[in-house]
């Protein structure tokens, strides 16, 4: 493991650590070894499965392919399309443009989608849509055929759970977003790039789930939609807003470095941990591409996740003089719920330079000399 390995590697110059650990051959095994992982600091990026199938996984792979992708395949077009007809149906009753945001009569005139709460009737189209419907196709289209809930909210006398505006998640796999909307008491609000609102289709669906639009190079930056959204939470009964600190995915092993923008409101925060089990392909998304990484999951004979909910978490006074604290806080109750620790070192930047290196696209010399420039853009 990394931690046995000598920190005397540290001391080797490029030419002589890639001469005495062969860190520029193509096998995946070398590149991934601990040692080479160590060195380049990539613990929450590495690969976890990049060993080879045994023969009876083979057949197993073969199997589905012939007999149960085409099933997976057909069973997720039709959940695509009774998700899509049930939120129209719902979102062409609801009409929040036209009774709303158009409508200069009404109180939420011009307002942001995400802003503007729904009917009963509303709410229940999409909840009808996005959770129950996800639930089944999670279990027959993405073969998750154990998952498992463990919800140690506080609760009151009737059972029901505490809420809390900002809902904060580690981020392993592109199937996090598919879980939290499925298992969340509500449909949560997620935070999208603006360009996403105005694409056909799939911008309905991101309005429809109150998205957070947001634009970095606009003076309204992220900090400030999440402000406005976790107060609109508290008075107007909108759903809580989902973030991901990590800003990136990783392989599950560890958390890695989180963002301010969840903690600035210094609102009441619940936390999600998202776990994926796995004995071969490993659901956590990091070298493959989107339809590398679909492939693998829809061809394997099934899938297991646990989720939990721990209990809401509020800063403290002194947590309110400095965010990074209520950041840490809530990043170390995570880390010691799922059992790791917190690499602080690891980020998205480094994670795309690592990447390119494990997928044999770059060279040992030309990685470190990446992030060498990555660390001289930070200072």
């Amino acid at each position: 493991m990394e931690n046995d390995i000598d920190d005397s590697i540290f001391e080797l110059s490029t030419e002589e650590f890639v001469k005495k650990y062969d860190a520029d051959s193509l096998d995946p095994a070398i590149r991934n070894s601990d040692v080479v992982t160590k060195r380049l600091k990539g613990e929450a990026f590495r690969k976890l499965d990049y060993k080879k199938y045994p023969f009876h996984k083979k057949i197993g792979v073969i199997l589905v392919c012939i007999f149960v992708l085409p099933l997976r395949i057909l069973s997720f077009f039709f959940f695509l399309f009774l998700c899509t007809i049930t939120v129209v149906v719902s979102e062409f009753f609801e009409n929040t443009k036209g009774k709303y945001i158009d409508n200069k009569d009404s109180e939420y005139y011009q307002m942001d989608y995400d802003l503007i709460p729904k009917s009963k009737n509303g709410a229940f189209g999409i909840k009808l849509a996005m959770s129950h419907f996800i639930r089944i196709a999670l279990r027959l289209v993405f073969a998750f055929t154990s998952i498992t809930i463990n919800d140690k909210r506080v609760k009151d006398k009737n059972g029901k759970p505490e809420n809390a505006p900002i809902i904060v998640s580690n981020h392993s796999s592109l199937m996090d977003i598919l879980f939290i909307t499925a298992y969340y008491d509500v449909v949560p609000s997620f935070v999208a790039l603006e360009w996403i609102g105005e694409l056909p289709f799939i911008g309905f669906i991101a309005k429809s789930m109150q998205s957070v639009f947001v634009n970095p190079k606009k003076g309204k930056g992220i900090a400030k939609k999440i402000q406005e959204h976790a107060d609109r939470w508290e008075v107007k009964g909108i759903p809580p807003i989902v973030i991901f600190p990590e800003g990136t995915t990783s392989n599950g092993q560890y958390l890695i470095e989180f963002k301010n923008g969840a903690f600035y409101p210094l609102k009441p925060i619940q936390p999600v941990l998202i776990h994926y089990k796995f004995k071969y392909f490993n659901p956590c998304w990091v070298e493959l591409n989107g339809f590398q990484y679909f492939v693998y999951l829809l061809t394997q004979w099934s899938n297991a996740v646990e989720i939990t909910f721990l209990p809401m978490v509020k800063p403290t006074e002194e947590e309110k003089k400095d965010v990074t604290k209520y950041r840490d806080r809530l990043q170390e109750i995570m880390a010691r719920e799922l059992e790791t620790t917190s690499l602080n070192y690891s980020n998205r930047p480094q994670k795309m330079i690592y990447k390119d290196y494990i997928n044999n696209d770059i060279t040992f010399e030309e990685c470190e000399k990446r992030y060498t420039e990555l660390a001289n853009k930070s200072k």
